[in-house]
């Protein structure tokens, strides 16, 4: 008996043993080998993981003018599964957001929606409202970012627009869209047995895309909005364009296309609309183009600035066509046959080049090629080889038959006259920068040699007279010289020249002799007059005069003043959603790295109050911030140290939101690196996530 007595206490010890072995192996393999997937499992059925939209950058014109930035919207989710009433949940949901029953019932009841369903993007606040009042289960708000454009159609077909996904659907929104796209962040919250939250948790905070600061000024784009929509609607037009550019650098300070769009609303327009025709669509220039043949034919040596052309009395004939002058020329100096726009005088001059010197004077000039301008959509035209000429190619082709171009192509080589022979590539992006204000990319002119100085000052010269005794006698300006030339096209109409379609323009550059602006205008279709002269040109005087003036180019003293005043745009223009909360940049000063600026510009509120500026002399330029902020004006600063000059001076009664531009100099008072790094603070007020969940 005590020996089966052990026999059994020994098979107990073995089961319990054999028993603990099998629960140290299965503890083992759960918590060794299986562990990853059980703890994914317990993090499915417990944490429920969303991510955060990422604002995009933000769209700045060089005085730091927001064009395009962000505001908070509010989502409306579902989880289906927490909702006790689903049809009666649909029911009510649809009748405040004005959307089908049916088809949010049958999205609800989805089993693939089960967890996660969107109901409706950018709700209205009062909608917001009568919702939360539902107190349904299962039904909470997300804070999205949404793209705004404050000035709406301003700059339209420059800006583009970012579709309902967040992606840039055009210009410089497409272009652009890697930077100034964010980096989405991800956040989580844990949930109860009933998927009822407890707890947020950030894992991973989004990132700012970056912010770009375009060449555009918002001011002068809006003169040239403006003209270019009066231009059109006074000749009954088709579409019109307008550009401006900084002659010395190609920096594009506005670029207008008409018809326009606006950027909050563009599902509401044709796509057609979307179309920057400055740079995507073609046309054949006209008497414009003749300053190709002029310059090339000048700068080769062949004609001479004082010798005369005999015009034939306005005919000639090449190959076995004959072209006409629309007035009987005899002779006609160098510059003449530019000032009376001589269609005989242009193809001796491009008789005199031949076929293959005017063909590589084309290609020199970027016919052919694209200019470079960063914008979506450019056409590089259109050039025929040489040796593909007929007989009479040659004579069409200098007086802009027979060759396609595009408005940006034209600008670019008229502006190579204004600034002493150089071949500029167009720019729109100025500086790219971070979150932080730091520079990413800062764009530097490209500049290609054309012509000597001497050979673009001698058609300067030709192109002043056009405006003085030629065919752009309307487009002289008060107070500044002017110099361009007027353009008039046939349009092609089923394969032949149409006799009553037309391209009207007129480019120049102003003021002489050191210009600061190449200005071009060009309507389509305009109906009555369609000569260049009568239609572009006295728009080329209204855009020129006032975008001198807002640049504060002081007149010439020789000529009668101009009786207009600088325009004042006030930028305090109307949101798409006035209700919405503008989202501020997400920032992380963790160190400065540079405590000094060439330039900064701080924008504040326009409004129209008068304040008197103070005598800024002898302060440091913290100080001097903290006033122009307190005054709600812009301070333009240059240099560093203390200030020593300022403009307008002392004592002047100043628009709310104007430019105070004031220069600092090193003396006794030099700004730390704390100092800067509050100024920078100030400038960059802490933000709040992106996208954050409210219930």
């Amino acid at each position: 008996m005590p020996g089966l007595k052990s026999g059994r206490i020994v098979l107990v010890i073995l089961g319990i043993t054999f028993w603990s072995f099998l629960i140290l192996v299965r503890l083992v393999q759960l918590q060794l080998f299986e562990h990853r997937s059980f703890v994914q499992l317990a993090t499915q059925r417990q944490q429920v993981t969303r991510s955060i939209q990422a604002p995009r950058g933000v769209i700045y014109d060089q005085h730091m003018a927001e064009l395009a930035t962000n505001v908070t919207v509010s989502t409306a989710v579902a989880e289906p599964r927490r909702i006790q009433d689903i049809q009666k949940a649909a029911r009510e949901l649809a009748a405040i957001l004005d959307l089908d029953p049916h088809a949010l019932l049958s999205r609800m009841m989805d089993p693939a929606r089960h967890n996660f369903l969107v109901i409706k993007r950018r709700i209205d606040p009062q909608a917001e409202k009568r919702i939360e009042a539902l107190g349904i289960d299962g039904i909470y708000f997300m804070d999205e970012s949404m793209r705004v454009y404050p000035n709406r159609e301003l700059a339209c077909q420059v800006l583009g627009f970012v579709n309902m996904n967040g992606d840039g659907g055009a210009g410089i929104e497409l272009q652009y869209d890697k930077e100034l796209r964010g980096k989405e962040g991800v956040y989580s919250f844990d949930v109860d047995a009933r998927r009822k939250s407890f707890r947020v948790n950030v894992d991973k905070p989004p990132a700012q895309g970056h912010s770009l600061v375009l060449s555009i000024d918002k001011s002068i784009q809006y003169i040239a909005d403006r003209e270019v929509k009066a231009a059109v609607e006074k000749a009954q037009a088709k579409a019109g364009i307008a550009i401006v550019m900084e002659s010395e650098t190609g920096r594009i300070l506005a670029l207008s296309n008409y018809p326009q769009f606006n950027c909050n609303t563009y599902n509401r327009y044709e796509p057609d609309v979307y179309r920057n025709r400055a740079i995507s669509d073609i046309f054949e220039p006209g008497s414009t183009f003749k300053v190709v043949v002029a310059t090339a034919a000048l700068e080769a040596g062949l004609v001479r600035r004082d010798e005369m052309i005999d015009c034939q009395m306005g005919t000639i004939t090449i190959g076995r066509h004959v072209f006409h002058d629309h007035k009987a020329y005899g002779l006609l100096s160098f510059s003449q046959i530019l000032e009376f726009s001589s269609n005989v005088g242009a193809a001796k001059l491009g008789l005199k080049l031949g076929p293959q010197g005017l063909y590589e004077a084309l290609r020199n000039f970027g016919f052919g090629s694209k200019s470079g301008i960063d914008l979506p959509g450019e056409i590089i035209g259109l050039v025929r080889d040489w040796r593909t000429w007929s007989g009479l190619s040659i004579g069409a082709i200098s007086f802009g038959q027979e060759v396609g171009v595009t408005s940006i192509q034209m600008l670019t080589a008229i502006n190579a006259i204004a600034n002493s022979g150089y071949r500029i590539r167009p720019s729109i992006v100025d500086r790219i920068i971070d979150e932080n204000g730091d520079l990413v990319f800062a764009r530097t002119p490209e500049r290609t040699r054309l012509t000597s100085p001497r050979t673009a000052e001698a058609v300067s010269d030709a192109f002043e007279g056009v405006v003085l005794r030629g065919t752009g006698k309307r487009a002289a300006l008060e107070g500044y010289r002017a110099a361009g030339k007027t353009g008039t096209a046939q349009k092609i109409v089923g394969g032949q020249y149409s006799d009553s379609k037309y391209v009207s323009s007129f480019i120049g550059f102003a003021p002489l002799p050191q210009p600061k602006i190449t200005v071009l205008v060009q309507i389509d279709e305009p109906k009555g007059s369609h000569y260049g002269g009568d239609v572009s040109a006295p728009f080329f005087q209204k855009i020129a005069q006032e975008t001198l003036m807002q640049l504060k180019i002081p007149p010439d003293k020789s000529l009668p003043l101009p009786k207009i005043a600088p325009l004042t745009v006030d930028a305090g223009s109307e949101d798409y959603l006035p209700n919405a909360t503008p989202v501020q940049p997400l920032q992380s000063i963790a160190q400065i790295q540079s405590v000094e600026q060439p330039q900064e510009t701080i924008s504040v509120q326009v409004g129209g109050e008068l304040v008197v500026l103070p005598d800024f002399q002898g302060m440091a330029k913290r100080k001097v911030l903290d006033k122009c902020t307190d005054l709600r004006i812009r301070l333009q600063s240059n240099g560093s140290g203390i200030a020593v000059y300022q403009w307008p001076p002392p004592g002047s009664k100043v628009q709310i939101g104007s430019v105070c531009s004031v220069t600092f100099a090193q003396g006794h008072v030099k700004d730390s690196l704390h100092t800067t790094s509050a100024n920078l603070e100030k400038q960059l007020p802490g933000a709040p996530l992106a996208a954050s969940i409210r219930r």
